[in-house]
């Protein structure tokens, strides 16, 4: 476990329950790039996503980057999320850690 691991888990503590604050949506499609490798959000808010189709070894509180955009948009927009939860099948919750104000200013008018 990395060292921002370890201080995340430290400061959100072990017995935290899961707690969606932001509304959630599916469209537009999302795209997060990471590594290389482009997954579709299953879901996505201003607070995290969550990412399908994710088949490399990792475990919660893992720092991720990589980019983000709509599909069919030239854009990609530079992230950091931490790994919140790992579902049977490859999906991946994230909540941002770095999200682009534009992309985050697009989630938020498209959820309204």
């Amino acid at each position: 476990m990395s060292l921002i691991s370890r201080l995340l888990e430290n400061l959100r503590g072990n017995d935290m329950p899961e707690e969606r604050h932001a509304a959630r949506a599916s469209s537009p499609l999302l795209m997060v790039e990471i590594g290389g490798y482009e997954h579709r959000a299953r879901d996505w808010s201003a607070g995290g996503a969550c990412i399908e189709g994710f088949a490399e070894a990792i475990a919660i509180g893992n720092i991720l980057s990589g980019h983000l955009y709509w599909a069919g948009d030239r854009r990609r927009l530079h992230f950091a999320a931490e790994v919140m939860r790992l579902d049977p099948g490859g999906a991946v919750a994230l909540r941002w850690l770095d999200l682009p104000l534009a992309i985050q200013q697009e989630m938020e008018a498209h959820i309204g």
